[in-house]
This record gives structure tokens, C-alpha cells and sequence, in this order.
């Protein structure tokens, strides 16, 4: 009978989990599948237009463009003003390998984005309001979740995102802008269960239908919206911040 119990609690011990196995396993691979997600079709001609984060996009495919030819030109400027010598083969090879770099990233940096529509289908669904209307723009406060992994609860948090007027909503404090949260920054291998990285993407960046505003926007709790209403005076202190968020007391 002891033999019996011992073996039971040895196989008792083996089978056991550590209370905190499943933070040292990190968060899971798709944890956007556990979130309120909207269908937003996606008008590609609009989202050109008016989605700022393609324009990011753009901006930073034309410095890579840009960086990778000055260097390319000042390695050939090397290469000529050595006459062909030895040092000069090596320095103008560092810099064109560098220059192919560089303009590699043209082709990496909308591949390792996603497509629009992809954002959209895997993004949060989360409440933002014009919390500032500037001379040239406004300023969208959000609320959103950084947890990665909510089984234990939510972190809160509120956002900040400076944006040009959103054609079609009022730039007016207190408007109403359904948005999903663009997340990422999380560590290399996805213990991290914290979202360094969130930023609001309204809806209508995505579509000029209203239809899909609105439907997005009654998705959303009323409480979510009431929450932001309560707390839009904090947009300077959340602005202050280097990430732009600030956890919610």
C-alpha cells in the first residue's frame, strides 16, 4: 500500500503544472482570434486615398528607395576616386551590399505589413473619439486592451493617435470613430504578454460606406465609449508619452 501511494504521488508530481506554466509558455500564437472582430470590406481606391498607415508605408518604401541609391552612388564615388585600388573594391562592395539592402526593404516592408483588408480582419474592434481638433488635423483618443493574452484579465489602456481630418466625420471633440487596434512590437518569441505597439486605425480609412461605420460603431459597448467620454480631458498626458498610451487607473 505505501509502494501503491508513493508511485501515485510520483505520477501525481509528474503530471502536475506549475502555476505559472502558462506565462512561461508565452501567449498564444493567434490571440486575435479570441477578439471582437468586425468584417470591413475594404475599398482598395478609398484605403489609398485616405489610410495613413499606407501612406507610412509608402513614406518609408521611398527614404529605403532613397537611402539605398545615395549609398549605391557615394560607393561607385569611392570605387572611382580610389582608381580601382584594393581599399576601394572593399569599401564600394560594403556599400552596394548595404544599397541592395536597402532597397530590398521596398519589397520586405508591405510583405511583413499585410494587406489592408488582413489588418482589418485580424485588428480589435476598439472605440476612439476626436479628443483635439488642431489647424491641420485632429488628434484620436482610443481605449484598448495591451494584454496579448486576456484569460487572466485586461490591461486597459488608453491611446493617443495624431491623424489628419477623417473625411466624412465631423472634426469635432467628442465624434464618434470606430477604429481596430493595430498592434505589434511584442518580444521574438511571444512571451511578452504585453503589446508594445498599438495604434488606432479608423474604419473609415477602410470603406466610404457609412453603413459599415455605423455598424462598427454599435458593436461596440456603450460603456467602452462612456469610458473614453469620461476620460478625454487625459489626451495631453496620454500624448506625452513616448508610446502614446497610458494604462487606465
Amino acid at each position: 500500500m505505501a509502494a501503491d501511494g508513493k508511485a501515485r504521488k510520483n505520477t501525481s508530481s509528474k503530471n502536475a503544472r506549475p502555476a505559472n506554466a502558462s506565462k512561461k509558455r508565452g501567449a498564444p500564437r493567434n490571440p486575435h482570434e479570441t477578439y471582437r472582430l468586425a468584417r470591413i470590406p475594404v475599398d482598395d481606391a478609398w484605403a489609398r486615398k485616405h489610410n495613413q498607415n499606407l501612406g507610412e508605408v509608402r513614406r518609408l518604401q521611398w527614404s529605403a528607395a532613397i537611402l539605398g541609391l545615395i549609398v549605391m552612388a557615394a560607393g561607385a564615388g569611392v570605387l572611382i576616386y580610389s582608381e580601382m585600388a584594393a581599399w576601394g573594391w572593399i569599401v564600394g562592395g560594403v556599400a552596394i551590399a548595404f544599397a541592395i539592402g536597402c532597397l530590398a526593404m521596398i519589397i520586405y516592408i508591405p510583405r511583413r505589413m499585410g494587406s489592408v483588408q488582413s489588418t482589418y480582419d485580424t485588428s480589435e474592434l476598439i472605440p476612439a473619439v476626436i479628443a483635439e481638433v488642431r489647424p491641420r488635423g485632429v488628434t484620436l483618443l482610443a481605449l484598448a486592451d495591451q494584454a496579448v493574452e486576456r484569460s487572466a484579465g485586461g490591461i486597459p489602456v488608453l491611446v493617443a493617435r495624431p491623424c489628419n481630418p477623417i473625411e466624412g466625420i465631423l472634426s469635432k471633440v467628442g465624434e464618434r470613430v470606430a477604429c481596430v487596434a493595430v498592434v505589434g512590437n511584442r518580444s521574438a518569441r511571444g512571451r511578452d504578454n504585453l503589446y508594445q505597439f498599438v495604434s488606432p486605425m479608423p474604419v473609415a480609412w477602410a470603406t466610404p460606406d457609412k453603413t459599415v461605420w455605423r455598424d462598427a460603431a454599435k458593436q461596440i459597448p456603450e460603456g467602452e465609449w462612456e469610458t473614453l467620454r469620461q476620460n478625454i480631458d487625459k489626451v495631453g498626458d496620454v500624448s506625452a508619452e513616448v508610446t502614446r498610451m497610458l494604462p487606465l487607473d
